[in-house]
């Protein structure tokens, strides 16, 4: 929404900063802006709804877990027997390594996660950037590695929403969103092998954890239950 149109809303209860950018990079969403107020930041990609009831649970988990991502997409990475890792949903298959319904990322197309990170990710590899600049991707997948990293622990906590859609299946503009593409898992895939280059190593760990909306700790391996 162009701030003119929201400003001829007005007023509104909570302050909104419109932030121009002069370069369309897929990091720019990963400014550490001055403006940040608070120490949770939630982040939305414009393809997805999430309801307020769903969002409000989220942000009550990440209070319980702030060093970690807190959101709603997992996503994983398996290694092949040559040793190449390839990236896809939880649900994928790898025998002996990362089996079952687990996770090794969350994504931040949909999750809360601490300021701090935004001002860590500045100093990440000079590498780090020419990837994502040069992919128009990924920058999702650092942030994972990045959080991964400093704590030495999976990166996220998933919770499973009740309510969570695809704002491309709610409307009819013909907008289609970058994980569309034909070429969109290979590009994570690579992505993943290069970060683990840069990096000097694979710092994602595994979870089965998944918290519901009851607010209990649930496993993704038992969701059936859920």
């Amino acid at each position: 929404m162009p701030e003119d149109t929201w400003n001829s809303l007005g007023p509104h209860p909570v302050p909104v900063i419109f932030k121009a950018q002069t370069v369309n990079r897929m990091r720019n969403r990963l400014q550490n802006f001055p403006e940040l107020e608070t120490k949770a930041v939630l982040m939305m990609d414009d393809d997805t709804l999430v309801s307020a009831h769903d969002l409000v649970f989220a942000f009550s988990v990440w209070q319980q877990f702030p060093e970690h991502i807190v959101g709603f997409i997992p996503r994983k990475h398996i290694s092949t027997p040559s040793g190449v890792y390839s990236y896809g949903s939880f649900e994928l298959q790898s025998p002996g390594f990362g089996n079952g319904d687990q996770y090794s990322m969350v994504l931040i197309g949909a999750a809360f996660f601490h300021c701090r990170y935004l001002e860590d990710f500045q100093r990440q590899p000079e590498a780090v950037y020419t990837l994502i600049d040069e992919t128009q991707n990924c920058d999702d997948i650092a942030m994972n590695f990045l959080v991964a990293k400093h704590t030495g622990k999976p990166s996220g906590v998933f919770v499973k929403p009740v309510d969570i859609r695809n704002l491309e299946k709610d409307t009819n503009s013909g907008y289609s969103g970058m994980w569309h593409r034909a070429e969109h898992l290979l590009q994570r895939s690579y992505c993943v092998n290069k970060l683990v280059n840069i990096y000097n190593g694979m710092p994602l760990k595994y979870s089965n954890i998944m918290i519901s909306q009851f607010g209990f700790p649930n496993y993704a391996n038992h969701k059936s239950k859920l």
